[in-house]
């Protein structure tokens, strides 16, 4: 049975064999022509150039950072020698002066005797008496300290004034004595004391009046008239 089996396997494998062997002849005969009548109809292309290799351009390499420009010569450097301090001579103290006496101060009053008078400064009155001034002297209208002193009242400088010896019956270029300005002031404590002192109650202005002519006030018109009546 193996053998016949085996037998039928060959025969098998010629009959495919001779089968395959025809197509093949078939198939070459047929490629052949079909060859044969391409070949006619194609027409060949010049070969192509070959292209140029291309050849890849390097990287740039990376720029780097641009250093300042400098002088490569390095420079000198200054030596600074320091400056010696400079010696400080102490001043010498200066020389004390022997202390200079103050000169004394000017007492001298700013006004005459006959303003110090009328305007009550007792000092300066008293001052310009141990200075030289006279005690009846009289400016240019003819007044008296003791006139201008009764004038302004100031009873302290016509009581100082009589104590040193000023006379009551000097009177100015009107003919006007301190009596007469004592009685229009109506001040009869200073006819009284120009009275003690030897007053003149007939004594008579430029007008030709009297003291009594003048008299206002019954006080001193009393005083008057008493005075009056003792001298005769």
């Amino acid at each position: 049975m193996k053998v016949r089996f085996i037998g039928l396997n060959l025969l098998l494998s010629l009959g495919l064999a001779g089968c395959s062997s025809e197509t093949s002849e078939q198939d070459a005969a047929s490629g052949s022509s079909a060859d044969n009548s391409n070949a006619s109809s194609v027409v060949l292309a010049p070969p192509a150039k070959p292209e140029a290799a291309v050849t890849p351009e390097p990287e740039p390499a990376p720029k780097q950072a641009l250093k300042p420009l400098t002088d490569a010569t390095p420079k000198p450097v200054a030596v600074v020698t320091p400056k010696p301090a400079a010696v400080v001579t102490p001043k010498p103290a200066p020389a004390v002066e022997p202390a200079v006496n103050p000169k004394p101060e000017d007492t001298t009053p700013k006004r005459d005797i006959f303003r110090s008078a009328g305007s009550g400064d007792i000092d300066a009155v008293k001052y310009h008496l141990a200075n030289g001034i006279k005690v009846n002297s009289q400016d240019k209208s003819g007044k008296t300290a003791l006139l201008w002193a009764m004038r302004t009242k100031k009873n302290a400088v016509v009581s100082h004034l009589l104590a040193r010896g000023a006379n009551p019956n000097l009177a100015d270029s009107s003919g006007v004595t301190p009596l007469f300005w004592a009685v229009r002031g109506r001040r009869p404590e200073l006819v009284s004391q120009l009275l003690s002192r030897g007053a003149d109650i007939e004594h008579k202005d430029k007008r030709g009046k009297t003291v009594l002519d003048y008299a206002r006030d019954e006080t001193v018109i009393a005083i008057l008239r008493r005075h009056a009546s003792e001298k005769e």
